[in-house]
């Protein structure tokens, strides 16, 4: 009896297995894309290219802004949230005054925008953690059924 109890505790292992080994793999390429397209850029009020992080949480679509803020203990108020193509619209135009690294990275943010378009189509944002110092987190997230994934930096605001 005791044999027949774990052969079936290993196939419905192995049944479960293979399904969530696609996700796993379909996530492991939606980070590859988006920590290949944030490659050398940089905010605007960085000098040298920002640092950008894959972050990835359990939920059902976008959260509002403070939900989000408590689950990454910001402070109370500090969080908000942007609309993602507004504010890769900034980023990504290229003004007269930028030096050689700045358009660079101007143009980068548009690719990056069309992979976050491709991977998750109207369900993404932009969320700001203000914690009152010059360092302001930024996520850049999209919904997909796993949850929340997505980037964030940091950027210097004075």
């Amino acid at each position: 009896m005791r044999r027949k109890v774990v052969t079936f505790a290993i196939a419905a292992f192995l049944a479960c297995s293979f399904p969530l080994g696609e996700a796993v793999a379909g996530e492991d390429k939606t980070a590859e894309r988006l920590l290949t397209a944030a490659e050398g850029l940089q905010m605007p009020s960085s000098e040298a290219d920002s640092s950008w992080h894959l972050v990835s949480y359990a939920g059902d679509g976008l959260p509002e802004a403070a939900l989000f803020g408590e689950a990454l203990g910001c402070p109370q108020g500090g969080m908000t949230r942007s609309d993602f193509d507004e504010m890769l619209g900034t980023l990504r135009e290229v003004e007269p005054w930028m030096d050689a690294g700045q358009a660079s990275s101007a143009r980068g943010f548009c690719k990056l925008a069309k992979v976050f378009e491709h991977e998750f189509g109207e369900a993404k944002a932009v969320y700001r953690c203000d914690t009152g110092g010059p360092e302001i987190q930024v996520y850049f997230v999209g919904a997909d059924q796993a949850g929340l994934v997505g980037l964030m930096t940091v950027s210097i605001e004075t």
